[in-house]
């Protein structure tokens, strides 16, 4: 028998919808994500990164996380894997890792670094570990793992490699292959990164990382990920992959306009994927009426569920409607109204250049402003500063 990984990822603890808080629901879940871990026995848990939503989360959030990881360790029985996503500040997140080491907690904070860990726990070795990578023995499996951890690659946080030099113009598939070269070959190696994978499309709940996907910055195209047994991937919402790789998915549907789709985690053994469901958030209703008398028969209903009305163009709604629409709806979140016809643009506005190619955007906008070419070197500042931006660390 081989080891049994679970895979999670994209907690996003602290998120809120229409400044609505999403606590309780992530509690739910890491509660029964928690007794699925148990029930499955697994060997090992590996959290891909974006644990938190604001890189300050609240206090609630940070207690949550330490709890969740603490009852999943079990004291070392069982080992936890933590990469940083994009979301986590990577200082805030490897802080408490002194507390977290001799319970079998393992935090990754910065791309290329040694992890810090016990020589042994209750449930698993350290045989050994070098810049990005750890090597596992799990006794009473008979088995071992080498796992090459990537958290959040930007190049900001590639920049506290400590034996990696890059240049901040380096492709994006370059970078990575040298994280790799720095992993032993084995046969056995998996991967746990907070990645984009190339794909044709990318899904409607990734949006607000729009700025990751532009000029192809943090792209890695699938063939990168050969020779991995399994590559364990956080970044994208929705629980998806092929092959040897597999995004976790989050744990909750984040915006209305998400799809409907199954959440949980993927149990990995031995080359087998399985989906495991697990609940705990609320499902995303957008409700169609055509007056709030009409909404609120339907409130009984949808009690459990978080609920964003939506009402012709002209319906009126008063004060007293909205008292009404809150008591009824435990979890609303307000009112939008449907603008008949389309908004017809200007023609300039679809002219110059396209919006996956950052440099060049820049390059329009400086020649329009100053009637030349922008300096090469000005170019590939901006080029770095927008790396920072799309990362969340521009100073």
């Amino acid at each position: 028998m081989g080891v049994r990984v679970f895979h999670t990822a994209d907690w996003h603890l602290g998120k809120t919808l229409y400044r609505k808080p999403r606590l309780p629901e992530q509690r739910r879940f890491l509660e029964n994500l928690v007794r699925e871990v148990r029930h499955l026995d697994v060997d090992l848990v590996v959290i891909a990164g974006d644990i938190f939503e604001p890189y300050t989360p609240p206090a609630a959030a940070e207690e949550l996380y330490f709890e969740t990881l603490s009852e999943l360790s079990e004291d070392g029985a069982r080992a936890v894997l933590v990469v940083a996503g994009n979301h986590d500040s990577p200082e805030r997140l490897r802080a408490p890792r002194s507390l977290m080491i001799p319970q079998g907690i393992i935090v990754a904070a910065y791309p290329g670094v040694v992890p810090r860990a016990l020589r042994r726990t209750a449930g698993f070795a350290v045989l050994e570990e070098g810049p990005g990578w750890i090597h596992l023995a799990f006794p009473q499996r008979g088995a071992d793992l080498l796992v090459h951890l990537v958290p959040f690659p930007s190049f900001p946080r590639l920049r506290e490699a400590g034996d990696l030099s890059l240049d901040p113009g380096t492709p994006f598939p370059e970078a990575f292959a040298a994280l790799r070269a720095q992993v032993p070959a084995r046969a056995n190696t998996v991967l746990v990164g907070h990645l984009y994978v190339r794909r044709g499309l990318f899904a409607p709940e990734d949006r607000e990382d729009v700025l990751d996907v532009l000029g192809d910055a943090y792209l890695l195209p699938r063939e990168a990920l050969s020779g991995y047994r399994a590559a364990f991937l956080g970044h994208l919402h929705l629980p998806h992959g092929e092959g040897i790789w597999r995004y976790a998915g989050a744990p909750l549907a984040f915006d209305f306009g998400d799809p409907h789709v199954p959440r949980g985690g993927w149990l990995w053994e031995d080359g087998r994927w399985e989906f495991v469901e697990i609940g705990g958030g609320m499902e995303l209703v957008r409700l169609e009426a055509g007056s709030v008398d009409e909404a609120l028969a339907r409130a009984e209903e949808l009690r459990d569920a978080w609920v964003q009305l939506w009402l012709p163009a002209g319906a009126e709604v008063s004060r007293e409607d909205l008292g009404k629409l809150q008591r009824a709806f435990p979890h609303f979140a307000g009112v939008n109204f449907h603008v008949p016809g389309t908004v017809e643009l200007s023609p300039d506005l679809g002219e110059g250049p396209s919006l996956e190619d950052p440099a060049e955007l820049f390059r329009d906008f400086y020649r329009r402003a100053r009637g030349r070419e922008p300096p090469a070197e000005l170019v590939e500042a901006f080029l770095e500063h927008f790396r920072e931006v799309a990362a969340g660390e521009a100073a």
